[in-house]
């Protein structure tokens, strides 16, 4: 019985390059434009003869970090993409500003915020420069969670190479100063996928609002979690697996 057992457990693991591989893991530490320090985690599946990995760009939520994103980085993980997750400054690993003072969110202006785009442009193009033997934003996306969201449309706006589609959790249509309707007016070709929670009655305005200013396709899913942001993952366990299915129709 234990023969048949292990003979099984090769077959189910060591046969499958995705579930057999080990992650590759690197910490990510950027300075901004003006001297802010900002920290990610670059990770994507050990995959022999593989040398190209889609990515999916993770920006959390007003006042959390990147370290509660739940089950969903070990399913696209899992699923064959790479994961960056980034701490935006002022939360997580992301506190040191250019005097190396420990800074939080709670205390940043509105005109730090503004910011967040071009520190989120600046660690992916620090990634992509530094794994030019494989190509990991070819074909890249991004999930933002209320301010990460709203980051994740401005980022998309500005940076050249635009992602092919946009996963929102609890989107805002201005947080913090930002903005986004006509940043999202500009994104042609970049589909959009927002998510809200049951009891989110304000997440489901916005994206009533913003879907108004979309210029491709513009879903919306309402989550039977009774939360908002990227807490929606811990309530309702199938969302990774949603947004997981959602994203391989891009990638």
């Amino acid at each position: 019985m234990k023969r048949i057992i292990l003979i099984l457990t090769f077959i189910f693991v060591f046969l499958n390059p995705v579930l057999a591989a080990t992650n590759i893991k690197k910490d990510i530490t950027v300075q901004s434009v003006d001297g802010f320090t900002i920290k990610a985690v670059f990770e994507y599946p050990k995959v022999k003869g593989q040398k190209e990995f889609s990515t999916v760009v993770l920006l959390h939520s007003l006042g959390y970090s990147s370290q509660w994103w739940e089950d969903l980085p070990n399913e696209l993980l899992s699923s064959g993409y790479a994961v960056l997750r980034i701490d935006l400054r002022g939360h997580g690993r992301s506190i040191y500003n250019s005097k190396l003072v420990r800074t939080s969110w709670s205390s940043l202006t509105n005109s730090a915020y503004a910011k967040y785009p071009d520190d989120v442009i600046k660690v992916i193009d620090y990634v992509k420069a530094e794994n030019t033997k494989k190509v990991f934003f070819n074909k890249w996306a991004i999930v933002g969670a209320d301010i990460g969201a709203s980051t994740a449309v401005l980022t998309a706006e500005k940076i050249s190479y635009k992602p092919k589609t946009i996963v929102m959790l609890s989107p805002v249509v201005k947080t913090k100063g930002l903005f986004i309707p006509v940043k999202l007016a500009n994104l042609n070709n970049v589909d959009i996928f927002a998510i809200n929670g049951t009891d989110d009655i304000s997440a489901k305005d916005a994206s009533d609002y913003l879907k108004r200013f979309a210029q491709a396709t513009f879903v919306t899913y309402t989550s039977e979690a009774k939360s908002k942001g990227m807490i929606m993952l811990k309530n309702d366990p199938t969302l990774s697996k949603i947004i997981t299915s959602w994203l391989k129709e891009y990638l």
